[in-house]
């Protein structure tokens, strides 16, 4: 293959022929147990072509919660109040039990403002502050991302071709395809999955299915060689993924786990 065109051998690999693999030799490791990383997009819930590469170095996951403050006020103070009394009071019943000793209070003073205005000035005279009873309210899981940087180096022409078409098999999934004339079909989902030789790698993470957000490609970035046809000897690749949607804890773990989990038990 000269230059940059891609071939029908290119497309067959990316419609699940044969899978891309780099380099040639971790053919013959992963058969042996070495771990590498397997990228495959989703045709509709069935997987299509896929390539394999080894683990990068320094993989993380970014696990995150989002969570933001919360002012209970009188009902906080209330079910503080009742919980100190040693009451199992649930906390729509002191919601009612607030509500009601404010509007005898608001009564009491002749008006709510009014009492809240001689309230304030009783405080402030005597050094005091309003407990806003403020606590830790959860709104939600983040959205994971994953980055992966890989440095292809080709020995061969042939590596070097086989470098070139994984590029293009993250470029291509990457980017929608036009479905009319003012629409688009959404890009191809990625499964990412790490296997030591071939079964799956129980000590890596689960990833759930994700669209590639960006790819950023640096060719020769520590040489000015290239193979005979032209190719550079060397294509590095920058992948950032984000999972679909935020997950919750049943969705952290392939259900195989979660059973055996659940069977030891």
């Amino acid at each position: 293959m000269s230059g940059r065109e891609k071939t029908n051998s290119d497309a067959d690999k990316a419609d699940g022929g044969v899978p891309l693999v780099f380099p040639e030799s971790l053919r013959a490791k992963a058969d042996s147990g070495t771990a590498h990383v397997r990228f495959a997009y989703m045709d509709g819930d069935n997987i299509g072509g896929s390539c394999h590469l080894f683990v990068p170095l320094g993989f993380s996951v970014p696990d995150a919660a989002s969570y933001t403050s919360i002012e209970l006020g009188t009902t906080g103070g209330g079910e503080s109040a009742f919980n100190s009394e040693g009451n199992n009071i649930s906390g729509a019943d002191v919601s009612g039990l607030a509500a009601d000793a404010g509007g005898l209070v608001g009564d009491a003073l002749g008006s709510a403002s009014t009492g809240a205005a001689l309230g304030g000035a009783s405080k402030l005279r005597a050094g005091l502050a309003s407990n806003p009873y403020t606590e830790t309210q959860y709104t939600g899981s983040g959205i994971r991302s994953f980055g992966f940087t890989f440095k292809l180096v080709s020995e061969s022409s042939d590596e070097a071709d086989t470098a070139l078409e994984i590029e293009n098999f993250f470029r291509d999934n990457m980017y929608p395809e036009r479905a009319g004339a003012f629409t688009l079909k959404y890009p191809n989902r990625f499964k990412i999955e790490f296997f030591n030789g071939g079964d799956k790698n129980k000590y890596m993470p689960h990833i759930n299915e994700c669209y590639l957000l960006s790819l950023q490609t640096t060719y020769n970035s520590t040489t000015n060689a290239f193979h005979d046809q032209g190719q550079p000897v060397e294509i590095d690749i920058a992948l950032t993924f984000q999972e679909v949607k935020a997950l919750t804890r049943e969705e952290l773990y392939e259900e195989a786990e979660i059973s055996e989990e659940e069977g030891a038990e």
